[in-house]
């Protein structure tokens, strides 16, 4: 866990934030479910920190694999990607609730949904949505300052994340949205993902699809009431008419290539789902982990006070000055680069696969073989950074940044299926961050160390409380 006292720090001290303790060596079978259940991440091993390809064989005919070195990742990811599919796990778990969608499907399904959605994603149209962006944080520092009035300093930012983070989404990706459905998403959405390390473990122990675990009843539950609240918006759209150019319009208006059909209401509902719950539930957490870390390295938080206030003083953030935000930005990819809001990545591949290690023993690896890359060891790991566990935004300048591989630094995937909003969400924290962090001081209880926790995103154990003092 965390390798500093709980005491303050000096304010040039080294930061070392909690991490994951990793197992020396391969779970035996059995202790993997229980391990898994709890936290898929300390089923990870040590040496894919330090290594740059771990076999794990339970049976003669089936491997699991980490690869941890960058060249390995990408030639998976890009140079043989027609070798791979997405892991059953992946579809295991969130097949519930988005069934079918751009993050699921394979091939040419893949590619047309890709295809109908990248236009929302335009540079120019997320720079139209940087006053909406602005407008939510605003809020958000709204709801802070009536607290302090009333007395109440400490607040858990884990949810007050995922609340402004949300009403970004609602403002710029789905206009019309009803307050009731966008609570049921959220709260049905977070109550899904919460419980998510059952089905994943089930999965990787190949255990049948029909054998229920124990989260097997909240977890259909909460896909049943977020596709419901969806399905509600989008028949009240087609009722409505009209085209704005928000997500739902542009789903509602996709056409496949080949057939030219309208896209069916499931993968409407499913595709909507994605980006709604992947476009605030990541961003949440990078900005969660963020702040966390401001909080801990006063120093830091106080440079990116300084240039906020030195670029945008205390008017409106507008789209030139974002760029201007270099030490924020650093921030932010550090944040990443500890706390990736997406810890895993996992393929199957379908065919057999070969891979030699960097000691040279050479690895025959059968159809069916379950490639796991695990982002959060790359991002730590020994022979890729610097003393890793350290939190160290200049590593982010960019002569540091310059020559490294792509694959080294993952926190929204790699390869052709990269975040399709990876430029939205960058924008988005940047301009929350600085708008927080202008308007308030973020300090730490000097007690709470809470281990990163993979449920499909990256959630601290035990929320974060944070005290917010007003500037």
């Amino acid at each position: 866990m965390d390798n500093v006292h709980s005491s303050p720090l000096p304010a040039d001290a080294p930061l070392y934030p909690p991490t994951v303790p990793a197992p020396e060596k391969l779970l035996p079978l059995w202790r993997m479910l229980p391990t898994f259940v709890r936290n898929p991440l300390r089923a990870t091993p040590r040496a894919a920190y330090d290594d740059d390809l771990v076999v794990f064989r339970p049976t003669k005919t089936r491997s699991i694999v980490w690869l941890s070195d960058p060249a390995m990742v990408e030639r998976v990811l890009v140079a043989e990607a027609d070798k791979v599919v997405k892991s059953p796990a992946e579809v295991r778990v969130l097949g519930a609730s988005l069934a079918g969608s751009i993050l699921l499907a394979e091939g040419a399904d893949w590619r047309w949904q890709r295809r109908a959605l990248a236009p929302l994603f335009r540079a120019a149209d997320i720079q139209n949505y940087v006053p909406a962006m602005a407008a939510a944080a605003d809020a958000q520092v709204a709801r802070w300052r009536a607290a302090a009035v009333a007395g109440d300093q400490t607040h858990a930012i884990d949810n007050d994340m995922l609340k402004v983070t949300f009403d970004v989404i609602i403002a710029t990706m789905l206009v019309g949205g009803r307050p009731a459905e966008a609570e049921t998403i959220l709260k049905a959405g977070s109550d899904y993902l919460a419980r998510a390390s059952w089905p994943l473990a089930y999965a990787l122990l190949r255990m049948p699809q029909w054998m229920p675990h124990p989260a097997t009843g909240t977890m259909r539950r909460a896909a049943t009431a977020m596709r419901g609240a969806v399905s509600a918006i989008v028949a009240r759209r087609r009722t409505e008419g009209g085209a704005p150019q928000d997500l739902l319009g542009r789903l509602l208006a996709a056409r496949h290539p080949d057939t030219n059909e309208p896209m069916a209401d499931d993968l409407v509902i499913s595709n909507l789902l994605t980006l709604l719950e992947a476009g605030h539930e990541t961003t949440a957490k990078a900005l969660t982990w963020t702040l966390y870390l401001l909080a801990r390295s006063p120093h830091w938080q106080q440079r990116v006070h300084d240039e906020v206030i030195n670029v945008a003083s205390d008017g409106p953030l507008t789209p030139p000055q974002l760029s201007r935000l270099v030490v924020t930005l650093r921030v932010i990819k550090e944040a990443m680069r500890l706390y990736p809001p997406a810890p895993v990545m996992a393929r199957l591949t379908t065919v057999p696969m070969t891979f030699t290690g960097s000691d040279g023993k050479v690895h025959r690896l059968p159809k069916g073989t379950q490639l796991i890359i695990p982002i959060y060891a790359i991002h730590r790991h020994t022979k890729l950074w610097a003393d890793p566990d350290r939190f160290d935004p200049d590593r982010f300048l960019p002569a540091a940044e310059a020559g490294r591989p792509r694959t080294q630094y993952m926190p929204f995937g790699g390869g052709p299926r990269v975040c399709i909003g990876a430029q939205f969400a960058m924008t988005e924290a940047t301009v929350l961050l600085a708008t927080f962090v202008r308007a308030a001081r973020f300090e730490w209880d000097g007690h709470h160390l809470p281990e990163p926790v993979s449920r499909v995103t990256l959630r601290p154990d035990g929320g974060m409380p944070l005290k917010v003092v007003m500037r």
